[in-house]
């Protein structure tokens, strides 16, 4: 995962900011990319039953992640019991097809067992 850290205040964050530091108000210039790791530690769980798009499916769960060494993220859980505490790491699903036939990928995580 691809995100920026502020050379000024040295906050990380993801996705990359193209307009600058949201806590030093440091330019984008000012930002480097940096490497996270895609892997955490659950910290809050909602299970979704209803939303406005066909993918993903419903029911799906998303959760709140603490990132290693990283920012805190909210992202698509699948596999396992998904429940505060557990260790969750980042794949690359096949989601929907766009048009023109080129199929789109989604980061979502699964729980580490």
């Amino acid at each position: 995962m691809l995100g920026h850290r502020c050379t000024q205040c040295r906050r990380v964050a993801f996705p990359p900011d193209p307009y600058g530091c949201e806590k030093c108000g440091a330019p984008h210039t000012d930002l480097e990319e940096f490497v996270l790791e895609a892997k955490g530690t659950v910290r809050a769980v909602a299970t979704v039953h209803r939303h406005h798009h066909a993918s993903p499916p419903t029911p799906f769960t998303v959760a709140v992640i603490d990132l290693v060494g990283g920012p805190v993220i909210k992202a698509i859980v699948a596999g396992g019991e998904v429940r505060v505490g557990v260790v969750v790491e980042g794949v690359l699903v096949e989601d929907v097809e766009d048009p023109e036939g080129t199929v789109m990928v989604d980061l979502q995580f699964r729980v580490v067992t």
